[in-house]
């Protein structure tokens, strides 16, 4: 029996492209103030790859303008073409879709057509928006060893600002500034002299950002209204009283209804204290920080389990978008996630293996997935302000127990 060929990839209707690289151009260095520099790739011809941190939303038009007007096929996950409307404008810009956090052969044959025509491949190793400012998800060794089959030139395309200007844990955009510097990170030569692990270790170098360390050297002021709204999607532990998800934002505010700590978001984006008896952090990467400390000490405690009442969702073959399988409980534990509930009308369990997570996309307020291949479990819980917890507490989970160890 013969392997099916993946279906051919057309190259990004030229007039689509070209319409939205300009105009999102001029309204990106307009009102967003964005900077590109990518004096360093002058003169390079395709084909090569570029890949890019992913800081938000924003990061598909950002690495377009900063190639414009080359044309590029962007490598995107599989959920986006879910949907019959973002599928057939995907495909005319010629989005190649792949399953995250696994080896998915039609994309990489798909890949290989554009690379053998000439073309260009843009690539977020990541897979996941950032939470606090800086990288988030896991950028698997796997592109490492995409880059080193292909051989060809690899571009980065580093940015600066992109997730203060539209966090993860808002639809708002704050206008301030996004620095962009386009550079290569390897040639040809490059790629047959370095070990995977070489390129790997330079490759996660040449995609990293800071963008709190980033405003704490450039001190840029960033407009748009009611700043704070939808913080408490990403930070859920107040430092004052140590609650969890009692956090709540208005405005400009964000404050505890346990304890009245509270914090108001300045036009740095930074934090301040609201009270004089307040206990804030400056950052939300500094918070984050503080959540994710004490969340490691709850793993660590031998009896480490969290549970909670979640809606579940799959992605049925053949329809689009996500259809509901029931409700039920959900917990963790340094050994799996465990759902127990209504699946289509029955009471069963499903049961997932850490050693087999290696990251679960997530969307701040809206839901987290467990996927298998092509096949995606999509949990919604009833308090989404958990949400960020959960998958904070999986990623920490593969790290102290799982990746450590393979690494060993």
């Amino acid at each position: 029996m013969t392997e099916k060929k993946a279906s051919p990839v057309i190259r990004p209707n030229a007039f689509l492209y070209f319409t939205i690289g300009f105009l999102a151009g001029i309204y990106f260095r307009l009102f967003l103030r964005l900077k590109v520099d990518r004096s360093a790739i002058k003169g390079i011809k395709p084909p090569f790859f570029v890949v890019s941190g992913h800081t938000s939303w924003l990061d598909f038009l950002i690495v377009t303008i900063a190639l414009y007007p080359r044309r590029m096929n962007y490598l995107a996950a599989y959920n986006f073409f879910r949907y019959p409307v973002l599928k057939s404008f995907l495909r005319l810009m010629g989005v190649i879709p792949k399953y995250q956090f696994t080896n998915d052969s039609k994309a990489i044959l798909k890949t290989k057509s554009v690379i053998g025509s000439g073309g260009i491949i843009a690539i977020f190793p990541h897979g996941c928006l950032s939470n606090e400012g800086r990288p988030g998800g896991f950028a698997a060794p796997s592109t490492a060893k995409l880059l080193k089959n292909f051989k060809i030139p690899v571009v980065a395309v580093q940015i600066n600002g992109g997730y203060l200007t539209r966090p993860r844990w808002t639809k708002r955009v704050h206008r301030g500034r996004i620095d962009t510097k386009v550079f290569r990170v390897f040639s040809t030569e490059d790629l047959y002299a370095l070990s995977v692990d070489d390129i790997y270790l330079k490759l996660l170098n040449a995609i990293d950002f800071n963008d709190y360390q980033w405003q704490r050297k450039n001190n840029v002021t960033f407009k748009g209204r009611h700043l704070a709204e939808g913080a408490e999607l990403v930070l859920y532990k107040c430092p004052k009283c140590n609650e969890e998800f009692t956090l709540r934002s208005k405005e400009n505010k964000l404050f505890c209804l346990n304890c009245s700590n509270e914090a108001i978001l300045s036009n740095k984006l930074f934090f301040e204290p609201g009270r004089q008896d307040s206990i804030v952090f400056d950052g939300f990467d500094n918070w984050y920080d503080f959540q994710k400390a004490s969340l490691l000490m709850e793993i660590h405690e031998p009896d480490f389990k969290i549970t909670t009442r979640t809606s579940l969702l799959w992605n049925e073959p053949g329809k689009s978008g996500y259809q509901k399988m029931g409700h039920g409980n959900l917990s963790l534990t340094r050994q799996a996630v465990t759902y127990e509930g209504v699946v289509f009308n029955n009471i069963e369990t499903l049961h997932f293996d850490m050693k087999d997570i290696q990251m679960v996309p997530f969307a701040a307020g809206e839901y987290f997935e467990i996927a298998n291949g092509a096949d995606i479990r999509r949990f919604i819980l009833n308090d989404v302000r958990m949400m960020m917890k959960w998958v904070l507490a999986i990623r920490l989970i593969r790290d102290e127990y799982y990746e450590k160890k393979m690494n060993l």
